[in-house]
């Protein structure tokens, strides 16, 4: 066998590692971006809310019209991080850190009075599916794995 007919192989299996790799850094890449924007959209939110609630401490004043705003865009946000989760789109080790947050707000003023009565159904009854689901059971986990599930959990590091 001659040198040209063994590094033709070769080659190719260096090409092939070279494709993958590539690939995978990409799209960890991309699920790195997109967490990323979504805790900038969290700090944008959070820079908006009652001072009180930064803090902890509940407010016996009513919410204004923009506070509640505010409260129900934190509450999308949790929904639409759901969403991303479920796709794929958020690894497993921001999720770890991101679940337990999200389940503690829903807990806490001022979210909790907002989050009540969608919870309940008595607003956006088909709405906030996924944030009902983590408020209800403890091990919810919103990442399904697609055919080739582990091919893609390695690939984006879910």
């Amino acid at each position: 066998m001659d040198i040209e007919a063994l590094l033709t192989p070769i080659s190719v299996i260096v090409a092939v590692i070279a494709l993958v790799t590539s690939s995978a850094s990409t799209a960890r890449a991309r699920v790195k971006a997109i967490e990323d924007a979504y805790v900038e959209r969290y700090w944008q939110i959070l820079d908006r809310l009652p001072p009180e609630a930064l803090v902890g401490q509940e407010r016996i004043a009513p919410l204004s019209r923009e506070e509640c705003q505010t409260v129900r865009l934190y509450l999308r946000l949790c929904e639409d991080e759901l969403e991303l989760r479920q796709l794929g789109w958020v690894g497993r080790e921001t999720w770890k850190q991101w679940r337990p947050g999200i389940k503690a707000q829903l807990r806490q003023w001022p979210v909790a009075g907002e989050w009540t009565p969608i919870r309940d159904r008595q607003l956006a009854p088909d709405q906030f599916t996924l944030l009902r689901k983590l408020d209800t059971d403890a091990d919810f986990e919103p990442y399904q794995a697609r055919r080739l599930g582990r091919v893609t959990r390695w690939w984006r590091q879910l």
